[in-house]
C-alpha cells in the first residue's frame, strides 16, 4: 500500500500549563471517534498480549498488527513486573482512560516492539482541505525517548497480521524530544490532505535504526514507550464541501435474483455494532426500501479468512441480523426481510492483503421479490 502524500504546514508542542492560558473557544468538530479511549466494547481488565484482543477492547480503535497496544483503565490490572518499572503510574489527561504503545526496541530483541493504534474517521479526509491535529502524550520514565512517532493515514483499514514495523512517510512527526517528567503534552500540527484517507495511525513509522532516540540513564528499559489520550482531528476554515459518494442503490434497478454490494456498512472489530460512518449507507438502504414497498430481501454478511469458519459464519450471520433489526426499528416490516451468513465463504479479492480482507468484510442486499 502507498503512503498518502500530505503536505506538512506546522507542528509544536506545548505543555499542559500552557494549554490552560490558552483563549477558551467553543471546540471544532473531532473526526476521531473515542478520543479519549473512554469507550469500551468489552471491560478491560488486565494487559493484552494481542493486537486482535486491544481491537475487541477499545471501541473503534483497533490495532493494524499482531502487536497490541495497551489500554489503562479503573479496572485494569498491569502485571506486578511491568508495574514495578512505572507502567501505568501516570492518571489519565482527561476521564480514566487512556493507551499506550511500544515505539522503539526491536533491534533489542523486545517483542511487539512497535505497536500503533487506528481509527476509522467519522468522515474521510477532503482531498485540498486543511487539517488541525492534537494529541496528549507523556513518556513512560525510564525508557528510551523517542522522537520519531508519528501520523499516518489510510485508505483501507490495515490489518497486517504480523509484529512487524509499519514503515511508512508519516504526514505529521514530533521535531523534538519530548519531555520525560511524567508529565502529559500536546502534540500538534497542521497538514493539507490531497487524497480522501479514512483511517488514522498513530506509532512510529521508522525502523529502530533510521529512529532519532536518548537511551535513559541508569535504566535497563531498553525500548520506548508513550501515553496517548485526546486525540482530536479537525478541519480548519475554510471547509471544503465533500464530495457525495454516489449510492450504490441510486441507479440501481431492482430484479429478482439481483445483488448489491454494500460496502460502507462497517461494523465494529470483530463485532455486530455499527461504526459511526455506517449510517450513512444505512440511510441509503432504507430510502430504497421504502422506495419499493412491496420488495421483499435478503441480507447477506461476509467476512474476511482471519479466524475459523465456524466462527466467520456466526459473525457474518450477527452482522447480517444487524442490519436488519436497524431497518425494522426505522420501520420496515420484518417479514420483507431475512438475514443470511456467509462466512468467509464467498471472497471477491484476496485474504493475503489487509486491502483484500477489508474488500471481502461486507454487506450485500439480494433482491428476492417485487
Amino acid at each position: 500500500m502507498k503512503s498518502l502524500p500530505i503536505s506538512l504546514i506546522l507542528l509544536s508542542l506545548l505543555s499542559t500549563a500552557d494549554l490552560l492560558s490558552q483563549t477558551q473557544k467553543a471546540p471544532p468538530e473531532n473526526l476521531v471517534p473515542n478520543p479519549g479511549f473512554e469507550e469500551y466494547s468489552d471491560q478491560p481488565s488486565g494487559w493484552y498480549y494481542s493486537g486482535r484482543d486491544f481491537s475487541r477492547v477499545a471501541m473503534y480503535w483497533t490495532s493494524p498488527t499482531a502487536a497490541s497496544p495497551d489500554i489503562y483503565g479503573p479496572k485494569v490490572q498491569i502485571p506486578k513486573s511491568w508495574a514495578a518499572v512505572g507502567f501505568g503510574k501516570i492518571k489519565s489527561y482527561q476521564g480514566v482512560s487512556h493507551a499506550g504503545i511500544t515505539v522503539y526496541g526491536c533491534d533489542k530483541g523486545k517483542p511487539h516492539c512497535r505497536e500503533y493504534v487506528q481509527v476509522q474517521l467519522t468522515e474521510p479526509l477532503v482531498p485540498g482541505q486543511r487539517y488541525g491535529f492534537t494529541c496528549m502524550l507523556a513518556h513512560l520514565q525510564k525508557s528510551v525517548i523517542v522522537r520519531n512517532i508519528g501520523l499516518w493515514f489510510s485508505e483501507n483499514e490495515m490489518d497486517e497480521g504480523t509484529q512487524d514495523p509499519i514503515l511508512k512517510d508519516p504526514v505529521l512527526s514530533l521535531d523534538r524530544f519530548l519531555p520525560s517528567d511524567g508529565k502529559w503534552y500536546r502534540w500538534s500540527g497542521q497538514f493539507v490532505a490531497d487524497k480522501s484517507s479514512a483511517y488514522l495511525l498513530i506509532g512510529n513509522f521508522k525502523t529502530d535504526e533510521l529512529s532519532v532516540v536518548k537511551m535513559p540513564v541508569r535504566s535497563d528499559l531498553l525500548y520506548g514507550y508513550y501515553y496517548l489520550d485526546d486525540v482530536r482531528l479537525f478541519k480548519i476554515p475554510p471547509i471544503i464541501i465533500p464530495p457525495q459518494y454516489d449510492s450504490p442503490l441510486e441507479n440501481f434497478i431492482p430484479r429478482p435474483g439481483q445483488i448489491v454490494n454494500l460496502s460502507r456498512i462497517y461494523f465494529e472489530y470483530d463485532r455486530s455494532d455499527f461504526m459511526p460512518r455506517a449510517l450513512i449507507q444505512l440511510d441509503q438502504l432504507l430510502a430504497f426500501l421504502n422506495k419499493y414497498p412491496d420488495m421483499h430481501v435478503e441480507i447477506i454478511g461476509h467476512t474476511d479468512k482471519m479466524g475459523t469458519d465456524e466462527y466467520n459464519q456466526q459473525l457474518s450471520m450477527r452482522r447480517s441480523t444487524a442490519v436488519l433489526n436497524w431497518l425494522v426499528a426505522k420501520g420496515i416490516k420484518k417479514e420483507r426481510l431475512r438475514a443470511t451468513g456467509f462466512g468467509s465463504s464467498q471472497p471477491i479479492s484476496t485474504n493475503a492483503t489487509s486491502e483484500g480482507r477489508a474488500l471481502n468484510r461486507r454487506v450485500e442486499i439480494k433482491v428476492l421479490s417485487l
